[in-house]
């Protein structure tokens, strides 16, 4: 098992190397004004869906309404068809539009900034809430998705079966100010480095503490 003192070293390398990845997840950061509500409704695009296809949609609905007051003059049809053809992109338009009215009638059009309120709001999880905690409010954090929960695993920093354990786990382990921003840097990494699938452990910044590289081929 990797002790909580080298997850928390692997993770510092990777802050480092960071600014080097191209990852679709980054694309995010400059590719429409950021703020807790468009964070949020991109987070509810993001579901079963590539990250470039996510950022093309947000960028294409956030030319039309970037508020809860403006994306509720639009009707659900032309929401819709803003974000096609993200997943599930009709179901979307309609949750889009149930959480911009639940956001003006409860909380004066603002996304709030708690996990038990957000959840609160029909449509929006956990793990959606805690990626806008963290990404809108710098909140220490992990929403935990395949990626996290997948290189954790990898690197024997847990073992666990579901992302929901692992999100136990790293409560657990990590101080709080060590969370902050794991998802985000988790979800980069497996994107450009350790990928699913043919891993680029060569060029790895963690390689000489991951159990699953072969240091003979590497």
């Amino acid at each position: 098992m990797m002790s909580p003192k080298t997850l928390c070293c692997c993770l510092d390398l990777l802050r480092e190397d960071y600014p080097h990845w191209d990852a679709p997840a980054k694309r995010f950061e400059n590719a429409y004004p950021r703020t807790p509500y468009t964070i949020l409704v991109s987070t509810l695009l993001s579901f079963q869906t590539r990250d470039e296809v996510t950022v093309e949609a947000a960028k294409r609905l956030f030319t039309l309404a970037q508020t809860p007051r403006e994306m509720v003059e639009l009707s659900e049809s032309r929401i819709a068809e803003a974000i096609y053809p993200v997943g599930f992109w009709r179901k979307k338009a309609a949750s889009i539009l149930r959480v911009s009215r639940i956001l003006l009638e409860r909380h004066g059009g603002e996304v709030p900034d708690t996990l038990k309120a957000l959840t609160a709001i029909p449509g929006i999880g956990p793990k959606t809430a805690k990626i806008v905690l963290e990404r809108a409010f710098g909140a220490s954090v992990v929403a935990v998705d395949t990626h996290v929960h997948r290189i954790l695993n990898l690197w024997g920093a847990v073992q666990t079966r579901t992302p929901e354990e692992t999100d136990r786990e790293l409560e657990r382990l990590l101080p709080e100010k060590e969370r902050r921003g794991i998802n985000k840097l988790l979800v980069s990494f497996g994107q450009t480095i350790c990928r699913p699938r043919k891993r680029r452990c060569a060029i790895c910044p963690v390689r000489e503490c991951c159990p699953a590289v072969d240091h003979n081929r590497v």
